[in-house]
């Protein structure tokens, strides 16, 4: 395969940059910290950086696993074939998964009796006390820490969002010029971290909107992002194998 052209490299990056933003994991756990009613600000901005550090992390390993190639030409090898075949399978996983959830997740959108929280939820909410809107929990370094980590398990780790940017990574390996792996790399990571940049911003300026849009919000993401993110990652996923196959050596 030649390395990626200038407008492909951008076409990736904007496709694969939808499908987190469009996956309301993110956005509503940015919302829940800036629903907080007394620490919206402080919980906001320490998610958001760990966001984004987990984003650039995860674009990193995408570069670091990515042989490097020669413009024009690539040739065959196990290597390459390899990290082409585990993003596609990875991709085409996600696919598939968001498409069953599109398809069988009809229920989330349905008002649920409310029932007494489980004892894990209570324990949970203990460990992470920034995900408890009413928490009085004293802002010390573990307060801070955990909201940090959630931010960055949330992107970094998370299977769905980590996967997409590994592949963004391996992306910008390939693409021709360092305009196009800029423009690339800005394009995507703009548009993943809108998510948690978002509820920042009603933190921010105006913390009180944040519980009010987080129903909303995300009732229309699960709607409409689910299908959406599906078709994009299920072609992502084709064209990494195609690529896979046409350096496989022979």
């Amino acid at each position: 395969m030649e390395t990626s052209s200038f407008h492909h490299t951008l076409m990736t990056a904007f496709s694969l940059g939808m499908v987190v933003f469009l996956s309301p994991e993110a956005f509503v756990l940015g919302l829940l910290m800036a629903a907080h009613k007394t620490r919206a600000r402080l919980n906001s901005v320490v998610f958001f950086l760990g966001s984004a550090i987990g984003l650039f992390l995860a674009i990193g390993l995408g570069l670091w696993i990515t042989p490097t190639t020669t413009p024009g030409v690539e040739h065959a090898s196990w290597l390459r074939f390899a990290v082409r075949a585990g993003l596609g399978s990875a991709l085409l996983y996600l696919g598939i998964f968001r498409a069953w959830q599109y398809f069988t997740g009809k229920d989330d959108r349905v008002p649920k009796t409310k029932t007494p929280p489980p004892p894990w939820k209570a324990k949970l909410l203990s460990l992470l006390p920034s995900l408890n809107s009413e928490s009085t929990f004293p802002i010390n370094a573990y307060y801070l820490g955990s909201t940090f980590l959630i931010g960055l398990f949330t992107t970094g780790l998370h299977p769905k969002t980590s996967i997409l940017a590994i592949t963004m990574g391996h992306q910008i390996t390939l693409a021709s010029g360092d305009e196009a792996k800029i423009l690339g790399f800005a394009l995507f990571s703009v548009l993943a971290l809108l998510p948690v940049a978002f509820p920042l911003f009603l933190a921010l300026f105006h913390p009180q909107a944040g519980p009010r849009m987080k129903d909303k919000c995300t009732a229309l993401l699960e709607e409409h992002g689910r299908w959406v993110a599906s078709i994009i990652c299920i072609i992502f996923a084709l064209l990494l194998w195609h690529d896979a196959l046409k350096v496989m050596p022979r």
